[in-house]
């Protein structure tokens, strides 16, 4: 949707005071449009489309609406476990390390100090077994509490050529020299 288009096209009763709409029939009622445009200043999609009633509302539109930005510092994300975390710095693709063997390099990095705290071990499955299954090319359950085993996404791991417990040794965007410890790292959905 861009800024202006009609997402919702309505009537309502025309309300005149010298005669209520309660001392008339319903075919006398008159009706004019009233349609809810959407009034953001970036293009939305809509995801989804609630339609329902209440004892006082014989309509009642819900619509979702989502947006596709740019991280900005500040900006919150959360992964599917509650594991939050704060945008604190931006840097360009070249800076952020990258795997020697492969040339990838993450969308993001997370201060590790949060899995502790937060005992988010659900995440570190979906690190795991997303990258099983990337590399397998099949659907992975990964959640700590059922699915695929730990054990064997890990054998997946190693007969591609990773460690089975997930961590890659990456080389510094900015040096271009080894990191002096290992990065566990995969896909995972924010």
């Amino acid at each position: 949707m861009e800024n202006g288009d009609i997402f919702v096209n309505k009537y309502c009763p025309v309300i005149d005071n010298n005669n209520p709409i309660a001392s008339t029939t319903p075919n006398d009622v008159a009706y004019k449009q009233q349609p809810d445009s959407y009034k953001g200043a970036l293009p939305a999609y809509v995801d989804r489309v609630i339609i329902t009633s209440t004892p006082e509302e014989p309509y009642l539109i819900k619509m979702i609406q989502r947006q596709t930005r740019v991280p900005e510092v500040g900006d919150k994300f959360s992964s599917r476990h509650g594991q939050k975390g704060v945008v604190g710095l931006i840097v360009p693709q070249e800076d952020m390390p990258f795997s020697e063997r492969s040339g990838w390099c993450p969308d993001l990095v997370m201060n590790p100090h949060g899995f502790p705290s937060r005992m988010t071990v659900g995440k570190m499955i979906e690190l795991i077994s997303g990258k099983a299954g990337v590399l397998s090319g099949a659907f992975k359950y990964g959640t700590a509490f059922a699915g695929d085993p730990v054990e064997e996404t890990g054998k997946i791991l190693v007969q591609n050529g990773f460690s089975s417990d997930g961590k890659d040794l990456l080389m510094s965007g900015i040096t271009g020299e080894m990191l002096p410890c290992f990065v566990f790292s995969g896909p995972i959905y924010y």
